[in-house]
């Protein structure tokens, strides 16, 4: 597997365009030939992202009857959700991670029973809110690399189906089902996926060679993954990667925050023209965002037995 790329991201926002283009060269690269990169100075805020952690642990280290009060909701793809009640791979036995999930954050404001409390919404919104400034400054090294508008993606990326994620993997001490995995292998759903990870580590990637590569710890970066959705649209030029994480076998919980950054409910997806030729002929239907990532969240939540 060719090496996770490190893309520092603090010439793309210098008013200098040979070194925007640059920047755009490798984010065009590692989408297309890994589906995933490491991002620096992509200016997310330290202590929002600190905030986020923190709020995360506390919720997580409550006892299990109170994190039950803030069921999931899969129709609105918010709330919690305990060990082994999510199976990404159908293969396999369900995840061995606890999660706390909260779509479009800045419009439920006013549903005080979706949130633990006010505290933990408030670190909710800002972090939802940064987290969505800085996936769209990579977003539009992406429609320079495509040749689109610089606001393209942006523009239907507004929030109302993106997602943020809190989440644990605990350590087990019970005996596992064959090949339970604390995330099992999958691909995501929509455009692009910001990954915050801790220093434990567990994240691997599949690689174009068949074998699964650890995507380690590697301070002040972000994990930026090419999900579904972007395939579709470049007819896999950007590659959506299959990964997963490791069950936790040392002493030490493993905690991440996702941020699912997925097409607005409403979004048509279609194949670029551009990224159509007789070589490479169209492989994929035309969706709607909303209607795509609803299926494959259902799907996600399906707990029966497994083959």
């Amino acid at each position: 597997m060719t090496n996770i790329p490190i893309i520092d991201f603090k010439n793309f926002t210098a008013n200098d365009d040979e070194k925007r283009i640059q920047v755009a060269k490798e984010v065009d690269w590692a989408a297309s030939k890994v589906g995933f990169m490491y991002v620096k100075n992509l200016g997310i805020d330290p202590e929002i992202l600190a905030s986020a952690f923190a709020s995360s642990k506390q919720f997580f280290s409550q006892s299990q009857e109170i994190k039950d009060l803030s069921g999931y909701y899969q129709e609105i793809n918010h709330g919690y959700q305990a060990s082994e009640q999510q199976r990404l791979d159908s293969r396999i036995a369900p995840d061995l991670k606890e999660a706390f999930t909260m779509r479009d954050v800045p419009k439920n404001y006013d549903k005080p029973e979706l949130w633990p409390s006010p505290e933990f919404y408030a670190t909710a919104k800002s972090t939802f809110e940064e987290f969505l400034r800085g996936a769209n400054i990579v977003m539009e090294a992406f429609a320079l690399a495509l040749d689109l508008p610089n606001d393209f993606f942006r523009k239907c990326h507004q929030g109302d189906n993106t997602a943020l994620r809190y989440l644990h993997y605990p350590v087990y001490e019970k005996e596992l089902a064959e090949e339970q995995l604390g995330c099992g292998a999958h691909t995501d759903f929509g455009t692009i996926t910001l990954l915050f990870q801790d220093d434990v580590g567990g994240l691997q990637v599949k690689g174009r060679d068949g074998l699964w590569h650890d995507a380690v710890y590697i301070p002040e970066t972000i994990i930026i993954n090419t999900a579904d959705l972007v395939a579709t649209w470049t007819n896999d030029r950007y590659c959506s990667t299959p990964h997963r994480v490791k069950p936790m076998n040392s002493n030490t919980d493993r905690y991440s925050i996702a941020f699912f950054v997925d097409p607005d409910v409403k979004t048509p997806v279609s194949t670029f023209p551009s990224c159509i030729s007789k070589e490479n002929p169209k492989k994929y239907q035309d969706t709607t965002a909303g209607a795509y990532v609803a299926q494959r969240i259902a799907d996600s939540n399906k707990l029966g037995s497994y083959t």
